[in-house]
This record gives C-alpha cells, structure tokens and sequence, in this order.
C-alpha cells in the first residue's frame, strides 16, 4: 500500500468522524441528524403531495373513469384533491414526528398541530362528500314530476353540510380531551341569552316550513309580491332570492314572504289576460264607437292566441273627460317571456284603429277664468309728527 492509498484512507475516515460527530451534535437538545431527516421528511412529503394532487387533476379531466352524472363524477367535479393531498400529508407528518422520538415538548406541539390540520382536512372531505350527494340528489329531483323535492334537495343539503361540521368540530375537541358534555352545558345555560337575539332567525325557518307546506310557489316560478316582481332563484333556510325583471337579484327573509300576499305570475295555465279602459273625447260620435268595438272584435276573433269565447268589447262609462271603452279579452303564452311582445302587438292593433277612425284619446283638460279685476291698494296716510309735551 502506497502512501497515496494511505492519505485517503486517513481522509475518508477523518470526514466520516467528523460527519458523524456533526450529526451526533446537539441543536436544542435534539440531535442534527434528527433536524436533518425532519427537514427531509417535510419537502419529501410536499412533493409527494404535488404528485397526487397532479393525478387527481388527471382523472378529473379524464372523464371516462367515472359514469357521467354519478356520485363519483360530481366528487371529483369539486376540489376534491386539496383535501385527500393534505390528509396524506398530515398522516405522512404524524409518522415523521412520531418514528423520529425529538424532544417531549416539540413532539407534543408538532403532534397536535399535525393532527388538527389532519382533523380539519377529514372534515373538509365530508363536507365536499356531502355536497356531491347533494348535486346527485339535486339530478334525480329535476327527473320527478313533483317540485316538491326540487326545494328540498338544496336544503337537506344545506343541513347536512351544517351537521358535519357541527359533529366533526366535537369530535376533534373531545380528541383532544376537552369535556364536550359540560360545553354543551355552558351552551344550553347560555341559550336563553341566544334564544331572544335568534328570534328573526327562528321565525325565518317557520317561514320556511310554511313555504314549503303551502308551496305557494317553486323554483323557477315568476311571482309578484309587493313591489317586487321575478323569478324564484332559490329558497333556503333563512331567505329566499328573487332574480328580478332588472337582473337584479333580490333576497327576503322567508317570515316576511310566509306573510306577504304572493301573485303566481306562473300558475296562469299559458291564458294572459289583456285589460284596458281606452278613453276617447266626447267628439267621438255613436256610430264611430260601434265601428271600433266591431273591428277590434273582427280583428280578435282571427287571432289563433286569444280565447274567442272570452272577449269583451264594451261602451263602458262617461268619464268626467272622455268616453270610456272597456277592453277585455284572454291570449295565450308558450312562455312568460312572450307575455310583453304579445301586450305590444295588441296596443299597436287598438291605436291603429283608433286611427283609422279618426278617433282621439282623451286626457284630462280644465280651464281656468282670470277675471281682471286688482283694484290698487293705497298707502297708509301718514300721520304729522306732533311735538312732545
């Protein structure tokens, strides 16, 4: 053996002593190799979970995996991999802490929060577990013939959502020995208190049973009810919201609207009915008027969307400035959205006839006698200043 061969044994023994006496040195009473495989471990794990998440998205755009409209479709249509990426690295975490023995205190604080964030990622997954069931639901509904359960599907789901995290959140506090039973305690003595600021909250949900008892209206329904007027969007627990004529989106508390007078637009079995009293001036001769509600009435009968045996045309009364002629008559719709094209084409049918027949509408007019008759005022006599006594 050369002295070259004898240099490097003395190297690589030199280093590996050094190596290990590094390794072996301690860094708040923990050794460096354990902070080394810690750090490791920890960027390990982030990787693996960028693998996973890659193939989760993977399956998610692929389709074919799953039926379409299925269970599993609707779980993986949500972020359903941010959840079981993190459970994994939670788990993979726990393992870490728990094979490599560090020191009590950082083992009890690297333990707890490894677990909480494990705790809160499993009820996460439910949560989005709940709300693909919730979508599935809401597929079978649109199948029924009945509505009923096209109201129900968002709502069960709605509180299905709010009893998984309600259970899930005890079952992490009772992991972690905390006494559940005497929280839920000190929650019942302080639900006094609660009860009288829920009150609204209260009332909101009976308004809410009620609506759906009654079912005054469905989703998809076109209401009038006090000053508003549109499409039912959604009925939930607390509110239900109004898509306006306006595109506007307008939210009332279900107490008000189990209260309020409710107009179906949608309930009309597709018959509009057309109502209007025309008022014409009192130039207007008898024969002129017959003429009008005779044509009018020609001109209805010919048209297939309006209900022959329910037109009125009638000489209605002497208004205090006009004649008034009393239009009445039923069309049907194939849609709500048809129902102002269809209220255009028939006005612009009445004013061409009052057109042709030279016919004029009225508008209040009064007349007003200013009699000139001011007499001018005269100014006040002044008095003579009289000299004090």
């Amino acid at each position: 053996m050369n002295n070259l061969d004898l240099q490097i044994q003395a190297g690589s023994r030199f280093i590996s002593s050094e190596m290990q006496e590094l390794s072996e040195r301690m860094v708040f009473l923990i050794p460096n190799w354990k902070w080394i495989a810690l750090v490791s471990g920890l960027i390990l794990l982030y990787f693996v979970r960028h693998i996973l998440v890659s193939f989760f998205k993977k399956i998610k755009k692929n389709q074919t995996y799953f039926k379409k409209l299925s269970f599993m479709h609707f779980l993986f249509e949500i972020e359903i991999e941010k959840p079981l990426s993190w459970i994994f690295v939670s788990l993979g975490g726990i393992v870490l802490i728990e094979s490599l023995e560090l020191s009590l205190n950082l083992d009890k604080y690297l333990g707890i929060f490894f677990r909480l964030f494990l705790s809160f990622n499993l009820i996460r997954l439910c949560y989005y577990t709940v709300e693909a069931f919730g979508l599935l639901i809401q597929e079978w509904a649109k199948k029924t013939e009945t509505h009923m359960d096209d109201q129900l599907a968002p709502l069960a789901t709605k509180s299905l959502k709010v009893l998984v995290v309600i259970v899930g959140v005890l079952i992490v506090l009772q992991n972690f020995n905390v006494n559940v039973t005497a929280l839920l305690a000190g929650l019942g003595l302080g639900g006094v208190a609660l009860a009288f600021a829920a009150q609204d909250t209260v009332a909101n949900i009976f308004g809410t049973i009620t609506i759906l008892l009654d079912k005054p209206f469905k989703m998809g329904d076109r209401i009038r009810m006090g000053d508003t007027e549109g499409i039912v969007e959604e009925v939930g627990f607390r509110s239900t919201r109004i898509r306006t004529l306006y595109n506007s989106l307008v939210t009332l508390p279900n107490s008000v609207v189990a209260k309020e007078k409710i107009d179906n637009l949608s309930n009309r079995d597709g018959w509009i009915r057309f109502r209007h009293v025309l008022g014409v001036t009192y130039d207007a001769t008898p024969d002129q008027m017959k003429q009008f509600s005779e044509h009018l009435t020609y001109l209805l009968l010919q048209d297939p969307k309006v209900d022959r045996e329910r037109i009125s045309i009638t000489f209605n009364s002497f208004g205090d400035s006009s004649l008034n002629i009393l239009v009445n008559f039923h069309f049907h719709i194939d849609d709500d959205a048809s129902e102002n094209s269809f209220t255009q084409k028939y006005l612009e049918m009445i004013y061409a006839i009052i057109q042709q027949l030279k016919l004029e509408f009225a508008f209040p007019t009064r007349t007003m006698i200013v009699q000139n008759k001011i007499q001018p005022v005269k100014p006040p006599a002044e008095k003579a200043l009289q000299p004090p006594t």
